[in-house]
C-alpha cells in the first residue's frame, strides 16, 4: 500500500536534489524561515522530513546553530508526515472524501506554523546569517540518479519491513492474550469520551509508537464514521515520533530533549483530536 507513494516521492525529491533546485528554494524561503527563528538552510532538512524523519534530523547537523537544529527537529516531529505515513493516510481517507485529506493538510500546515512560532520564541540561541553555495542548474546524471533512488528505496524496504512485522506480531499477541481489552479499558476515557473512538481503536495508539504509519493501519479495518476517521487520522498525524526517530533525537541531542518532544507531540495529538471531535458533534 505504501511503497508506490514512497517511490513517487523519492523520484521527484532526488531529481530536485540533483538538479540544484533545493538550494535556490532555501534562498527564496530565507525570509519566511527567519520568522520561525531559523534560516532558509533549515528548509532542506525540513523537506527531507516528508520522506523520512530520521535523515531529516541527521541533516540538521549541517545547520549553523543548535537553535535551528532543535526548531527543525520539533517541526519534523510535530507536523511533518513522512511519506509512508502520508501514503497510509491517503489510503485511509480516499474511500471517504478528498476534502478530508485536504483538510488534514491544511491542519498540518497550521500546526507547523504554530509550532515554528512557539519554538522560535522559547528555544534559546541566535540564528546565523545564511551562507549557502548555489550550484549550477544541471540535468541529473542518469547513473548516479538511479543509483541514489535504488539505495533510498532499498533502505526504506529494509527499515520499514522489520518494524511492521514487529507491529503485526505485537497486535496479534495483545489480541490473543486479552491484554488489548485490558489496555482499552485503561484508555476508555480518552478514546470514547474525549476522542469519540471505539475501544478497539486503542491498538492504533500502541502501534503508532513503533512506526507512525502503523497508527493508521488499524483504523482502515474498523467500521468508523467519517468524523471518527478524521479524528483518528489527525491523532496519528501529530502522534509520537516513532522509535527510530526517538532514538536519533536522543543521540543527536539528549534523552531529555527526546522525551520533551515526545510528550509534547502526544499531548498535542490528543488535544487536537478532542477538539475536532467536539467541534464535529456541534
Amino acid at each position: 500500500l505504501i511503497l508506490p507513494y514512497v517511490t513517487l516521492f523519492y523520484v521527484v525529491f532526488s531529481f530536485l536534489e540533483d538538479c540544484g533546485f533545493l538550494p535556490r528554494l532555501a534562498v527564496l524561503f530565507d525570509g519566511i524561515m527567519k520568522k520561525f527563528g531559523a534560516s532558509g538552510t533549515s528548509l532542506i532538512p525540513l523537506l527531507m522530513g516528508y520522506g523520512c524523519a530520521v535523515p531529516a534530523v541527521l541533516a540538521t547537523r549541517g545547520l549553523p546553530s543548535k537553535k535551528e537544529r532543535i526548531i527543525v527537529t520539533c517541526l519534523v516531529s510535530f507536523a511533518v508526515p513522512c511519506i509512508s505515513q502520508t501514503g497510509a493516510l491517503v489510503t485511509l481517507l480516499s474511500s471517504y472524501s478528498v476534502f478530508m485529506f485536504l483538510g488534514l493538510i491544511v491542519l498540518a500546515f497550521l500546526v507547523l506554523l504554530l509550532v515554528g512560532t512557539i519554538a522560535g520564541k522559547i528555544v534559546a540561541g541566535h540564528v546565523e546569517p545564511m551562507v549557502l553555495e548555489i550550484p549550477n542548474f544541471l540535468i541529473p546524471e542518469k547513473k548516479a540518479y538511479f543509483k541514489k533512488l535504488k539505495i533510498r528505496l532499498k533502505s526504506f524496504i529494509f527499515e520499514a519491513e522489520g518494524p511492521m512485522f514487529l507491529a503485526i506480531f505485537l497486535a496479534a499477541f495483545l489480541k490473543e492474550t486479552g491484554l488489548l481489552e485490558f489496555i482499552a479499558s485503561l484508555f476508555d476515557v480518552v478514546l470514547s469520551k474525549f476522542l469519540g473512538l471505539p475501544k478497539e481503536a486503542v491498538i492504533f495508539l500502541i502501534l503508532g509508537i513503533i512506526r507512525r504509519e502503523m497508527a493508521v493501519a488499524p483504523l482502515i479495518s474498523l467500521n468508523l464514521t467519517p468524523l471518527q476517521v478524521f479524528v483518528g487520522a489527525a491523532v496519528s498525524l501529530f502522534y509520537l515520533p516513532c522509535l527510530s526517530v526517538f532514538g536519533v533525537i536522543t543521540k543527536e541531542f539528549n534523552l531529555k530533549t527526546a522525551i520533551l518532544i515526545g510528550l509534547s507531540t502526544f499531548v498535542c495529538a490528543i488535544l487536537i483530536g478532542g477538539a475536532i471531535n467536539f467541534i464535529g458533534h456541534l
